[in-house]
């Protein structure tokens, strides 16, 4: 099946579908700890491996752009290794990547993340992608938060979203290279209210270091491909639900 992959074509070759593309995806992620069980490039290379998946099924509508490698980890730096940008460099690139892409005549963008620490950046870019360029924007998930509901009803662990079952099993199912299957750990989780997820869980500024000994939530060892093509399924089901109804309403 045929894709339109940015970084892995020359410019002669993207040039054909010229006319055809409408819509950009940027995959966003970040460069951070992922305890025992994954890699730093987790949470980007899953954003972009969704993107791609994404691609194939809308070809030659969808241009798949490079992820962003570094989001806002603030949360994780206690934690040796991580790299993280400030929330003015973050929109800031996100900002430069749309006005890039419309010099182009691409007017619609998708940002595709799986990084909760992104979120809150991500709602200030796209207001200014709209207001400030004009262009059609939105952000969404495309990992664990896309499906939750399958998750509940696994029984994944309460405490999860970083280095859980969830995570590593999407990751063995699209990203295999990202998990360190021989050490697969369960979180280590310290007596914290983060694991309460009260109403006001969304509001405080965690770090890591206060919530988890190993880097991680949940219990990785309950990870599997099964579980990970499941979920892959649903979110990209659902995913492309929003793009026919929110980007491609001729396709309703």
């Amino acid at each position: 099946m045929k894709n339109i992959v940015l970084s892995e074509m020359s410019c002669p070759e993207l040039s054909e579908y010229k006319e055809d593309i409408e819509l950009a995806l940027i995959p966003t992620g970040s460069h951070e700890q992922h305890g025992p069980n994954m890699t730093f490039a987790t949470d980007t290379d899953r954003a972009y491996e969704i993107c791609k998946l994404l691609g194939k099924r809308f070809f030659p509508r969808i241009l798949v752009c490079p992820p962003t490698p570094y989001g806002i980890s603030y949360h994780h730096m206690k934690f040796y290794g991580t790299i993280t940008l400030r929330p003015e460099t973050f929109i800031s690139t996100i900002m430069d990547i749309g006005w890039s892409l419309k010099q182009h005549g691409i007017n619609k963008i998708l940002i595709v993340n799986t990084h909760g620490g992104n979120r809150p950046s991500l709602g200030v870019v796209i207001v200014k992608l709209k207001n400030e360029l004009g262009i059609k924007a939105s952000w969404i998930g495309g990992g664990t938060d896309i499906c939750k509901d399958l998750l509940n009803e696994k029984g994944i662990s309460k405490t999860n979203g970083h280095a859980c079952e969830g995570e590593v099993s999407q990751s063995m199912y699209i990203a295999p290279w990202l998990v360190k299957k021989n050490s697969l750990s369960a979180g280590k989780l310290k007596n914290s209210l983060y694991k309460e997820r009260k109403w006001w869980w969304g509001g405080i500024p965690w770090s890591f270091e206060e919530i988890t000994e190993n880097g991680a939530l949940g219990d990785a060892t309950k990870s599997s491909v099964e579980l990970g093509k499941e979920m892959t399924e649903l979110i990209l089901s659902r995913l492309e639900e929003f793009i026919l109804k929110y980007y491609f309403k001729d396709h309703c």
